[in-house]
């Protein structure tokens, strides 16, 4: 699809609508529950279990979102994808109607399908709309956006609003950022030159190469790695505030989500530039380093600035390491190498937090300890898989 001439260094309003729309769906469709959650759970007397339950509920249906797309169930056409906007925002506007867990289960759950099905419908089309390189950094700068956002909402509205009330800001701010988001072009609904989903574009997919022994267990210790760091990256996305409870307050703790939310804006263009100046692997291996030692760091996090600094290192990296695993995937010339690492993850996705509610419930400072271990994992059968599977260009 042409979107029409490059236009030098001016705004693609293109990307902007996919900005807008990742940070709908995923920083305040999937992630603003992180800043709220230490106020709900003051407010409805909860432990750390329930809500490690309902974001595990979350998880497993932004995974059925992914997966009726990469099955070939649902298409994604411009009708699944207006649907799913308006049903991620309903669901933001149905959580305060009900304090039961039942119904705070479903409504997470249906969120996570609506942010499924609009992450992959944008992530998917965008080397089809995009003017220049910098267009693809821009759009995925949404998700980033979107966590800023949700934490700048409790940051500067809790004082005067209860939980319920900040869930219905932000169901507004989604009203509108749908409305931005709309005309994202896809294809009609049963349109002949209907394109399936990927997130590369058509002259950098992988060519149906042999598979080797060698690549054949190189890609299956990218798919564990993956895994692991699903599980252990969404633990602290999880209680990354819940952490900081007790240093800033229920209130101002979510400005540790804030920087999380500004660092994870940049990382894209960031991690971009460093992998095409020191090479895929070795930008991996730093910005892996980087993740781990910022979940050991949270660890020891009893003070402001390390709780800032900590949560700088999971924002700035998380999509980093999602974009250059992918990198190294494609690299290996193995065929839907993107579609069985995000599968993995997003089941890494649903692991972690049901880790913490079936055996950490009663401690924070296990979970992250949990997710560093989890992340350690990762990164060394990540590198692994990258170092016997890849030949560096």
């Amino acid at each position: 699809m042409n979107v029409g001439p490059s236009a030098g260094n001016a705004v693609n309003p293109t990307a902007f609508r996919g900005t807008l729309g990742l940070a709908l769906a995923m920083g305040m469709g999937r992630f603003f529950y992180t800043p709220v959650l230490p106020l709900m759970v003051a407010a409805l007397h909860w432990s750390t279990t329930p809500g490690a339950w309902i974001a595990t509920a979350n998880y497993v249906g932004y995974f059925f979102g992914c997966l009726v797309i990469a099955r070939g169930w649902v298409d994604p056409d411009r009708v699944t994808y207006r649907v799913a906007l308006v049903a991620s925002t309903l669901c933001l506007f149905a959580v305060p109607v009900s304090e039961s867990l039942a119904w705070q289960g479903v409504v997470r759950t249906l969120a996570g399908v609506a942010s499924g099905l609009i992450f992959v419908s944008i992530t998917g089309h965008i080397p089809f709309v995009a003017r220049r390189p910098l267009d693809s950094g821009v759009v995925y700068a949404g998700v980033g956006t979107g966590i800023l956002i949700s934490g700048a909402i409790v940051l500067a509205a809790s004082s005067v609003l209860d939980w319920r009330g900040l869930w219905l800001v932000c169901a507004v701010i989604s009203t509108v950022f749908t409305l931005i988001a709309w005309n994202w072009p896809l294809p009609a609904r049963n349109e002949g030159d209907s394109q399936p989903a990927q997130t590369t574009p058509p002259h950098a997919q992988p060519t149906d190469t042999p598979v080797t022994p060698t690549r054949r267990r190189a890609l299956a210790s990218l798919t564990a790695g993956h895994f692991f760091q699903g599980a252990g990256y969404i633990i602290i996305g999880t209680y990354l505030v819940v952490l900081a409870e007790p240093v800033f307050g229920e209130s101002a703790a979510a400005s540790t989500w804030i920087v999380a939310g500004a660092a994870t804006a940049v990382s894209p263009l960031i991690w971009s530039n460093v992998a095409a100046r020191i090479g895929t692997r070795r930008g991996l291996a730093l910005c892996y380093s980087l993740q781990v030692g910022g979940a050991v760091l949270a660890v020891f996090s009893t003070n402001p600035i390390l709780l800032f600094v900590s949560a700088i290192l999971f924002g700035g990296t998380f999509i980093g390491v999602v974009m250059m695993v992918i990198g190294v995937g494609t690299q290996m010339g193995i065929s839907a190498a993107a579609a069985k690492l995000m599968t993995w993850y997003s089941l890494g996705q649903i692991a972690g937090p049901a880790l913490v509610a079936i055996a950490l419930s009663e401690t924070i400072i296990g979970s992250f300890i949990a997710a560093a271990i989890l992340l350690a994992l990762g990164m060394g059968l990540t590198l692994f898989g990258a170092l016997s599977g890849t030949t560096e260009k």
